[in-house]
């Protein structure tokens, strides 16, 4: 039998991750909240249908399924914390990693199991789901990733810049591991890129029909242009000052 591969969801949790990213005003920050949710939600849903063990990686415990096993996540910048999840993640079990974070609501069960076919081909492949920012929103290995560069994975890549997925290829080839790439997919960095995804993809998958209904409907009555102040009138006669009379009329 094949061994049963990990889906490793690297996140700092809902609330936190809204916090950083200010996708919506302030006013709406809750249903950003549950814009991250989502984002979780789905990736687990896609876990399960390719048979995947669960794992939520964050730096505080999060209210969790029974089916979802919590990891912590330690280290300090976004390359070691993914460096030391990574490898826990191979120490617990025997299978291929896939990590994947929560900001890419294109994310489904198509994606992981491509990733796992490519695996399957090649256990030294290592495939990586690319970005158009220049990040990416998958990484998956049937082996631990090592021997990159005396720092290890954590200090041979470029990470959280616009050619971080480039560093990343370079680093990996350079260790003699081969690289795949899945399609691209968008990810939620920025209030435009909520906008598109809203504009483009959102209707199309059942899954987020509901949740982006509300986010639209948020979204226009917060845009929506304030009332132009009525202009003032000028009184038309003037009133009569206070301690004088009015004028007499003249006389015939």
């Amino acid at each position: 039998m094949q061994p049963t591969p990990t889906l490793l969801v690297f996140t700092l949790g809902a609330s936190r991750d809204a916090e950083r990213r200010h996708l919506l005003p302030a006013r709406l920050r809750p249903l950003e909240v549950g814009v991250h949710e989502a984002c979780l939600e789905a990736a687990l849903d896609a876990g399960r249908a390719c048979g995947c063990r669960l794992e939520v990686c964050s730096p505080t415990h999060l209210d969790l399924p029974e089916d979802v096993r919590y990891a912590d996540q330690t280290g300090s910048g976004f390359g070691p914390r993914l460096e030391r999840a990574l490898g826990a993640a191979f120490e617990r079990g025997e299978g291929p990693v896939l990590v994947v974070g929560t900001d890419v609501p294109g994310l489904d069960a198509r994606h992981l199991a491509r990733a796992l076919e490519s695996l399957a081909a090649d256990p030294d492949r290592v495939v990586l789901g690319p970005s158009p920012d220049g990040g990416f929103y998958l990484l998956a290995a049937s082996r631990p990733i090592d021997c990159l560069g005396t720092g290890g994975l954590g200090t041979a890549v470029r990470w959280c810049r616009r050619d971080t997925l480039r560093s990343l290829v370079r680093a990996l080839r350079a260790a003699g591991r081969p690289v795949t790439l899945l399609d691209p997919l968008e990810d939620l960095d920025r209030p435009t890129d909520l906008d598109r995804w809203l504009a483009v993809r959102a209707g199309r998958e059942l899954r987020w029909q509901t949740l982006a209904g509300l986010l639209r409907q948020a979204l226009a009555a917060v845009r929506r242009p304030l009332p132009a102040l009525a202009p003032r009138l000028r009184p038309a006669f003037a009133a009569a000052t206070a301690g004088r009379s009015p004028p007499s009329a003249p006389p015939r």
